[in-house]
């Protein structure tokens, strides 16, 4: 069902002159963001707005939204001139809230008149706030999760890929314990020449596949973290700022409520004081005239009871008028006690009701307070996710580097091994073992015993000491596996 937006939103704001922003209720009582480009479906007819057009903004000044739902601006005409005043549009004729989305709809005006919403108060603005604040905080959760996950698997698949590698490099080291240089006459190479190529090369190629692998997995591990860091710097320029504004907002507006209940609530129990005391004051002449007729009453008894003959002028004749004005003075404080009575209790009423409010409003403001320490919180943990993320993107791109190099290596050696016609020496797969195992040292030193492997390579030296040739760079991986250790 689609609601009008003003009616149904909270924080309505107008941003870069046409995008109208909203925090709005869906059907299920919840709040989202929600924006709609006026440019989309609003345009500039020789200085009027035009619904069904597009681009008003690129011919208007000095736009301003109005109460929430009135869209002004200074219109350019056709001839090059300017409206004279500014001309206004109201949205709520075609701007909807759709299940918390601003949409365009055509009937808005019609579905405006049937509609029974009201405008939100305070607390359901409170609400609101608090919803996105929560939704907010529950993303930057999920992708802290994500991020997370991401990060582990890539570094559990580059270490499983890289037990792969190092058991085919032992496996490599058994293929070339003989020698790889062997000649048969006439300068071909023996059956056992090919033969250990052979096993060279089929020990290799699980180590590419291997790379290749960890390599496809890193673009997708990358693709993933690159989206997280792009959320995170959303977060700081879009997100943050906004419920900043909304929470900032709903602060002021609560502290004015409650400034506002306060001074009514003081002037009230001023008057109810008042009220009071007047009632007090009444109910004692009340009492005090009860008393004087019961005297004047018990003195006219007796008069008669003595046969006395009341005069014309005397005491006769003024007993009677006291009794009767007394009466009328009685009548009157009555009615009046009556009145102030009535009015005492719905003065009573009224304070209790803006005590209510003030309880309220109370209980607001600490709402308001915890939802500002929520918000930061929120702020710290996405400046924690885009540190993790951004550490994350440089460990993965790190990775993608070591796999591709990696690769590369392995398929240096994969060539050497099936060209037949090249002459392979132990050295040369000696110095490509110690480059692969240099490039991605850390990894391979939890896999395995990169110190044994490098004694075996070493105690597998030919006849020609080729192998000795790299002591040089076996010592540095030596020296790095003993940081690393």
């Amino acid at each position: 069902m689609a609601l009008s937006y003003h009616k149904s939103s909270v924080y309505i704001s107008l941003s870069g002159n046409q995008v109208l922003s909203a925090l709005c209720r869906t059907c299920d009582g919840e709040w989202v963001r929600s924006t709609i480009d006026l440019n989309t479906v609003l345009g500039n007819c020789d200085g009027r707005f035009e619904w069904g057009e597009t681009r008003f903004s690129h011919t208007a000044k000095d736009v301003k939204l109005k109460d929430n739902r009135t869209l002004s601006a200074y219109l350019k005409r056709k001839d090059g001139s300017w409206s004279e005043k500014p001309v206004e549009v109201n949205l709520t004729e075609h701007i909807t809230n759709h299940d918390g989305a601003l949409r365009n709809c055509q009937r808005a005006a019609e579905q405006q008149d049937q509609e029974p919403s009201v405008a939100p108060n305070f607390l359901e603005k409170l609400d609101a706030v608090s919803g996105l604040l929560r939704s907010q905080q529950i993303a930057a959760k999920n992708s802290g999760f994500e991020l997370e996950f991401v990060s582990a698997s890539n570094n559990r698949l580059m270490l499983e890929e890289l037990e792969v590698a190092f058991l085919r490099l032992r496996k490599l080291m058994g293929v070339i314990s003989g020698e790889f240089d062997q000649e048969g006459e006439g300068g071909e190479d023996t059956d056992a020449g090919r033969r250990k190529r052979a096993e060279a090369e089929a020990a290799v190629r699980p180590m590419i596949k291997a790379f290749e692998k960890v390599r496809g997995k890193g673009d997708k591990s990358l693709a993933a973290v690159s989206r997280i860091c792009g959320a995170t710097a959303e977060y700081e320029t879009a997100h943050l700022p906004i419920i900043r504004r909304d929470v900032e907002s709903l602060r002021a507006e609560i502290d004015l409520q409650v400034k506002d209940v306060q001074v009514s609530l003081e002037t009230l129990q001023e008057a109810v004081t008042t009220s009071t005391t007047e009632l007090e004051s009444t109910q004692d002449v009340l009492k005090r005239s009860k008393s004087t007729k019961g005297k004047a009453n018990s003195i006219e008894t007796l008069i008669k009871h003595a046969g006395w003959i009341l005069l014309p002028i005397g005491i006769g004749m003024t007993i009677p008028l006291t009794a009767t004005a007394l009466a009328d003075k009685i009548t009157a404080a009555e009615e009046k006690l009556k009145e102030l009575t009535t009015q005492q209790a719905e003065k009573q009423q009224e304070l209790d009701n803006l005590k209510l409010q003030e309880s309220e409003s109370a209980l607001a403001l600490r709402a308001c307070e915890d939802l500002t320490a929520q918000f930061t919180v929120l702020e710290a943990d996405v400046l924690r996710l885009k540190t993790t993320a951004e550490l994350a993107r440089e460990n993965i791109t790190s990775t993608l580097t070591t796999a591709k190099t990696l690769e590369s290596l392995a398929r240096e050696m994969e060539d050497k091994a099936s060209m037949l016609e090249y002459r392979v020496c132990k050295k040369d797969y000696a110095a490509h073992i110690v480059r692969v195992l240099d490039e991605a040292l850390p990894g391979f030193a939890v896999v395995g015993d990169v110190g044994e492997l490098l004694t075996e390579l070493l105690a597998g030296d030919d006849s020609q000491g080729s192998v000795k040739e790299l002591n040089l760079e076996i010592e540095v991986v030596r020296r790095k596996l003993q940081v690393v250790a």
